[in-house]
């Protein structure tokens, strides 16, 4: 009775009750195939039309999809010892990168980093993920230690749990195939808007030898006015120790130091912690030079080793924050910062004040800078997405599987 109930997921879809059945990973195909690898100093062998995979082509989250970087001919597979695979097979890695596999619904050849499996005896999806599933248990058990590794007669040798109803396997697979396509689909579109962002920084930002943007509204049409750094923002010099504690970040600009995935190592004496003020850009002194800056939406403290700067009348600083982020900005940081090697840079107020800007009216700023936090919320939403769709497919992948 109790080995009854280890043979029985957690979570199952309705009108299935019967005890799944424990087969070995050999018995999930009636053919398997090894791979190798064509002389890679024969040019004749590397240009061909047959897809050719190494372990570098898969990723150990995408279980489909795959796009092989390599073709090879008819002759390099009668010259080495990689074989012709069917379509519609399991492709394993079972050397460098042992845990990745993926699904392949086209003819194809691999290295000898793999073990495929053809002519396949259960549900093609379920067979991936219930593979999947073992391979992710057995990582830390496997052998090899400069290079992890099964064998490929240890891994047909793995016992692995599945119901006996094709219909059953057709459901849990369908229902994960479905998750990963809600996942890609969210992921492509995320893409497409960091993209779309990158080009319109570099569209609706005069170029350093012009005066207009290449892309802008249709309302504007007058020239951006230059201006200094220092005749635009003002350095705020308030210290304080009471206020949550800000840090500032290259990636996510600034945020609550409670949101870092890391140790707090401030001091305990804060009372020569810097204040900052919603509104307020913050940014990493001796990181100014890799994108360390940004807008802050909060009110608070940092370290002393931060500079806060807030805006005079008429700007946007969360336009200007927008600025900071441009690639030709950061390299001008860069080429501001004082000291012999990077790990000494320094950008301190007095010579970012010194950096001259181009600048719209005030209306325009907003209008750009509405647009561009536009996408951000957008794109937020769907990392949000994707990162909520992941942890729901790893917990219904511990308690779907066996």
């Amino acid at each position: 009775m109790k080995n009854l109930e280890k043979r029985v997921p957690i979570i199952r879809f309705k009108g299935f009750s019967e005890a799944w059945e424990q087969r070995k990973v050999l018995d999930y195909a009636i053919h398997t195939y090894g791979g190798g690898t064509p002389k890679t100093n024969v040019p004749e062998y590397w240009s061909g039309e047959i897809p050719w995979i190494q372990s570098s082509d898969l990723s150990i989250s995408n279980l489909f999809n795959i796009i092989p970087k390599k073709h090879i001919t008819e002759l390099a597979i009668k010259s080495s010892a990689t074989k012709f695979i069917p379509a519609n097979s399991i492709a394993i890695v079972s050397r460098v990168g042992v845990g990745k596999l993926v699904f392949m619904p086209f003819e194809y050849t691999t290295s000898q980093d793999f073990l495929s499996l053809s002519n396949l005896q259960v549900d093609s999806n379920f067979g991936v993920y219930s593979i999947y599933m073992m391979l992710q248990r057995e990582l830390n058990n496997i052998q090899g230690t400069s290079i992890k590794g099964i064998t490929k007669s240890d891994l047909l040798e793995k016992k692995i749990n599945k119901p006996s109803s094709r219909e059953e396997q057709q459901k849990i697979g369908s229902f994960f195939k479905q998750l990963d396509n809600t996942i890609a689909l969210h992921q492509r579109k995320l893409e497409a808007l960091k993209l779309m962002k990158k080009g319109l920084l570099q569209q609706m930002f005069p170029k350093s030898e012009a005066d207009i943007p290449k892309i802008r509204f249709a309302d504007f049409d007058g020239k951006w006015e230059q201006r200094k750094l220092g005749d635009v923002f003002n350095e705020r010099s308030e210290r304080s120790a009471d206020g949550e504690l800000i840090s500032v970040t290259i990636n996510s600009g600034v945020i609550k130091a409670s949101k870092l995935e890391k140790k707090d190592n401030s001091s305990f004496d804060k009372s020569n912690y810097k204040v900052v003020k919603k509104g307020d850009i913050a940014y990493n002194s001796m990181r100014m030079w890799q994108g360390a800056s940004g807008y802050s939406s909060y009110n608070g403290i940092l370290s002393p080793a931060y500079t806060v700067i807030y805006p005079i009348k008429n700007i946007n600083a969360m336009f200007i924050a927008y600025i900071f982020k441009k690639n030709d900005m950061i390299q001008t940081f860069q080429r501001n910062s004082q000291g012999l090697t990077s790990d000494t840079w320094n950008l301190k107020f007095p010579s970012l004040s010194k950096i001259k800007i181009k600048i719209p009216t005030n209306e325009e700023q907003i209008k750009i800078t509405n647009l561009l936090r536009k996408l951000e919320y957008t794109s937020t939403f769907h990392q949000n997405k994707i990162e909520r769709l992941k942890k729901l497919k790893k917990a219904y992948l511990q308690t779907m599987f066996i």
